[in-house]
């Protein structure tokens, strides 16, 4: 039977790089450290909207800061992080940006593998 590159009948095929043929080569560049940087940089931008709302709870913002203390380690662990984002969503139900950026941090941390 001759080569003729890659054939997938029924199922499902997830890779990240495939290739086929003479000569070919396949990269793969892992998406798992910008997933990271990604959560940072957005938990940095709740953090900065969370300190401009003066009527927030004092814990709201302390739980932020524990959150992103979290995200600053090599390898911070996510169940820890989303358990704080839960909270300060809890806590800021009455401002619908702070929402929409607690969201934005959570599929961020929900990434990192």
């Amino acid at each position: 039977m001759k080569n003729y590159g890659i054939s997938v009948t029924g199922g499902k095929v997830e890779a990240g790089a495939m290739a086929a043929g003479d000569n070919a080569t396949a990269t793969n560049i892992s998406a798992a450290s910008d997933s990271l940087t990604d959560a940072r940089a957005e938990m940095a931008d709740l953090l900065e909207l969370l300190r401009a709302v003066p009527e927030l709870p004092e814990q709201t913002v302390a739980m932020a800061e524990l959150a992103d203390r979290e995200l600053g380690k090599e390898e911070p662990d996510k169940s820890s992080v989303l358990r704080l984002l839960e909270l300060i969503a809890s806590g800021a139900t009455s401002i619908a940006s702070i929402g929409g950026a607690v969201t934005a941090v959570q599929h961020a941390v929900s990434a990192i593998l």
